[in-house]
């Protein structure tokens, strides 16, 4: 993998963040059922799915938020777990693990990466313990976290792609 390689990693992820925000809006649309049935009878693609409980889905005012609200999590959850392994993995055969590892904000990350790859949970092994309190953009870590979901005001949906930039110019800026 090329730096080049990574970094279109990292447009992607920000591209599906930024994507499934705005799917999220446009079906957010009061009469989205009805733009959905002329679109789905208009588009020559394949048809995975039972077209009257998508419908069924798009009244359901309560579950289409919850599942766009999954979904959104999701899309963000990949980014801050996919890209830190990349990351870690291109450093690592390129000799720079050493750089990254010294980022004020890579413990941050990993941490975070453990908590959204493990149930949404804060569980510290001993070694992380040490490394608490974290602080970053205002979002501290702390050992009280432990055994505690991860909730959107411990680390918001806006800060995710706030972060994943910031990590995005170190590797432009400090990465070969």
């Amino acid at each position: 993998m090329t730096k080049d390689d990574l970094l279109g990693m990292f447009r992607t992820s920000h591209n599906n963040c930024k994507l499934v925000y705005a799917s999220m809006l446009l079906f957010a649309h009061e009469d989205m059922a009805s733009f959905y049935t002329g679109w789905a009878s208009s588009l020559d693609v394949p048809k995975p799915h039972d077209e009257k409980e998508i419908l069924a889905l798009l009244h359901d005012r309560g579950v289409l938020k919850h599942a766009f609200d999954q979904l959104y999590d999701t899309v963000h959850r990949a980014a801050l777990t996919e890209l830190f392994e990349i990351t870690k993995c291109y450093c690592q055969d390129t000799n720079q693990d050493k750089q990254l590892s010294a980022q004020p904000w890579y413990q941050f990350w990993r941490i975070l990466r453990n908590c959204f790859s493990h149930d949404f949970t804060f569980h510290f092994r001993d070694y992380d313990r040490k490394q608490l309190p974290i602080t970053w953009s205002g979002v501290t870590l702390d050992s009280s976290l432990e055994g505690q979901n991860l909730t959107q005001g411990a680390f918001p949906r806006e800060k995710v792609l706030e972060f994943l930039d910031e990590v995005r110019e170190f590797i432009e800026k400090d990465l070969a």
